[in-house]
């Protein structure tokens, strides 16, 4: 998850860079080259970081639920992670489920230090 948070900033970032160096270039002719230079090296950098991070794309394309399967994928890692054998959310009964929601709702708040007095 953290390493597609950081693709996600990285390409962000290069677009806004690769935006600056194009407006500097069409203002600035005489150096409109070198400031054009590190676009393709952005978008290169931008390639690797995508498949490292995503794997090769399927043929299969984006399905209309991928959030939840990407955070489906990531609970499992944790999981494996922790060895802690919980159950799928499938088979958890309603109460369960929103017991779950309400303690990450607390562990949120103990997170940000909030006083419970």
């Amino acid at each position: 998850m953290i390493a597609k948070i950081a693709f996600y900033q990285s390409l962000v970032v290069f677009s806004c860079i690769s935006v600056v160096l194009l407006i500097l270039s069409f203002y600035l002719p005489g150096a409109a080259i070198w400031l054009r230079l590190p676009i393709p090296i952005f978008v290169m950098v931008l390639g690797i970081l995508f498949l490292a991070v995503f794997g090769l794309p399927t043929a299969g394309g984006i399905s209309d639920n991928w959030k939840e399967e990407e955070i489906e994928k990531e609970m499992n890692k944790l999981r494996w992670r922790k060895k802690v054998q919980l159950p799928p959310l499938k088979d958890l009964s309603e109460t369960e489920v929103l017991e779950l929601k309400e303690l990450e709702r607390l562990q949120e708040k103990w997170d940000l230090d909030e006083d419970y007095v």
